[in-house]
């Protein structure tokens, strides 16, 4: 029989630990700008998940789509949702608003939009696109980032050049063809899905391309002060799966079709339907490539002036007292890259 003084401390030790395995892991939730969680986005959906990497850190994240970035920021503000990726001047509009909201990760390192051209077009560059009619997704003129590309040219975004809403997919192509438009406006994945149909392009980019930052993941001022262990463990967890995806895009594209079987093409050749996802998946995960001595997630602070810049050029509402710098905090960034790289890699090399 055991003494009364080691029996209690016994008791204390089975409610504290029936208590932390009734708490489990912290429930978050995670959301990227869009419903379409397509191979692109793996580094912050199935890879995380199913390799165990948020798990590792004590975090369950429930992931699931936001129809753009102001309803989603709308969200995260609100509490309805933990933590987003938008792009960086969305979320200077957001704080300019008031929204308690800031980054804590840059998540691509290099801007998702993109301008393109057919590879065979007579257009050589923007200044050649002056009178012409160039597609986009949606329309979306006050856009920072193809505000500066034409600027620099010597061109207005808004006014020099038509612009048509021409959705994704087929219609864009067909309007290609047809002559309907000469350029297209989107994100690196659309783009990448029109190349998959056969499509050929040329990309303008501005001089300025490689002072900007693409996505960032964001989250709640309240979640950094108060959580800042959830904020390293979804940090961490995507850092892991970028990593993970850059050392073996096939294993991750496999992946993400077990967590997302809606995403495999349905009734194709499995050699082709790996190429065509291979092509969506490399158009991002290009963006998330670390340069010899960064670490996941850092930005330079002069990328975050460069943005606003570009965002007050093109209209956005961004007062003269704002501060850019503050849109995103590093304070995070060592304990989010204190893990294994090689153990990473070798997990994906040996991943089937």
């Amino acid at each position: 029989m055991l003494p009364r003084h080691r029996l209690a401390l016994a008791v204390c030790a089975l409610f504290a630990a029936g208590a932390a395995f009734a708490a489990g892991p912290y429930k978050t939730s995670f959301g990227p700008t869009t419903v379409d969680i397509s191979t692109g986005h793996a580094g912050h959906s199935s890879i995380p998940k199913k390799m165990g990497y948020w798990a590792a850190d004590n975090v369950e994240v429930d992931v699931f789509g936001a129809a753009g970035a102001v309803a989603g920021l709308q969200m995260v503000a609100s509490g309805k949702m933990d933590f987003i990726t938008v792009t960086a001047e969305a979320l200077m509009q957001a704080q300019a608003q008031g929204m308690p909201v800031q980054a804590f990760y840059v998540h691509a390192r290099a801007p998702i939009s993109k301008l393109v051209v057919p590879r065979d077009s007579a257009i050589k560059s923007v200044k050649d696109l002056k009178g012409k009619t160039i597609g986009m997704p949606v329309l979306e003129l006050s856009s920072a980032y193809f505000g500066g590309v034409f600027r620099e040219a010597g061109l207005a975004f808004d006014k020099d050049v038509k612009v048509i809403a021409t959705g994704t997919g087929a219609p864009p192509a067909l309007a290609m063809q047809r002559g309907d438009i000469v350029a297209w406006a989107a994100w690196d994945t659309a783009v990448a899905s029109l190349e998959n149909r056969g499509a050929q392009f040329t990309e303008f980019k501005p001089g300025f391309y490689d002072d900007l930052v693409g996505n960032v993941i964001v989250t709640r001022t309240e979640m950094l002060e108060k959580h800042p262990e959830v904020v390293v463990a979804v940090g961490r967890g995507i850092a892991k799966a970028v990593h993970f995806g850059l050392a073996n895009p096939e294993g991750a594209i496999r992946i993400h079709w077990d967590v997302y079987p809606q995403t495999r093409p349905q009734n194709a050749d499995p050699a082709a339907a790996m190429k065509d996802a291979k092509t969506v998946f490399v158009s991002r995960f290009d963006s998330y490539k670390l340069a010899p001595g960064m670490q996941y997630g850092a930005a330079r602070p002069e990328q975050w002036d460069t943005i606003a810049k570009l965002a007050r050029e093109a209209g956005a509402n961004l007062p003269a007292s704002y501060n850019p710098r503050q849109a995103y905090t590093d304070r995070f960034i060592a304990e989010i890259n204190r893990f294994d790289r090689s153990a990473i890699e070798a997990q994906a090399k040996n991943y089937p």
